[in-house]
């Protein structure tokens, strides 16, 4: 059985309830983090991440609605296929920012929230838990590197194809593009997950 890493980070606190039942609940004894970089540094890259998700989606979608050989090449659809598991972990991180599960933000979930409008970061937010920061400092870094692999073999494969001399169709322009738009897109994630380190805190 797989042992949960993050279980010495709590410890059982039992208490009596208004009935005089024994309650039992979990208390966060473990270490506490927050942002390593400065306030600004750290919108631009939630912004940035966010912006990254979406466009990603997009080109994912995008590459595999027309008609093309790529979609009917398995060495070239499959991995491309597969790029939307690291994507949609990626997706879950930033969203989970957003609704306030991970630190520095209280933003709900699909707010009216302008263009470019700042989100509510800040410095003098309540710390956050252990497993949090793992999942900005190491999920979040391999999903983008998995995005950047997985459409890059698939860009790779729609290469070798077009050498082999296979029948192209106008939909392969699109897919290299989708492509394209998703290696990017993780590319440039990768980048700004740097700026969303975390510190310990005493």
């Amino acid at each position: 059985m797989a042992r949960n890493r993050y279980v010495s980070d709590y410890r059982i606190v039992e208490s009596m309830d208004a009935r005089g039942r024994v309650r039992s609940e979990a208390e966060y004894i473990g270490a506490r983090y927050a942002w390593a970089e400065d306030e600004k540094s750290v919108r631009r890259a939630v912004r940035g991440v966010l912006a990254g998700c979406v466009v990603g989606w997009l080109g994912w979608l995008g590459a595999l609605l027309p008609l093309s050989a790529a979609t009917r090449t398995v060495y070239v659809c499959v991995p491309f296929v597969f790029a939307a598991v690291p994507l949609a972990l990626a997706t879950g991180v930033v969203a989970g920012a957003l609704r306030g599960k991970l630190p520095g933000a209280d933003l709900p979930l699909g707010a009216d929230l302008p263009l470019g409008a700042d989100l509510p970061l800040g410095a003098d937010l309540p710390p956050f838990e252990h497993r949090f920061a793992d999942r900005l400092e190491n999920r979040g870094p391999a999903c983008s590197f998995f995005m950047m692999l997985l459409s890059g073999f698939s860009l790779a494969g729609e290469a070798v194809a077009a050498f082999r001399g296979a029948s192209l169709l106008w939909g392969d322009a699109v897919f290299c593009a989708g492509a394209a738009a998703v290696f990017a897109c993780g590319l440039c994630m990768h980048r700004l997950w740097r700026r969303l380190r975390c510190r310990e805190i005493e």
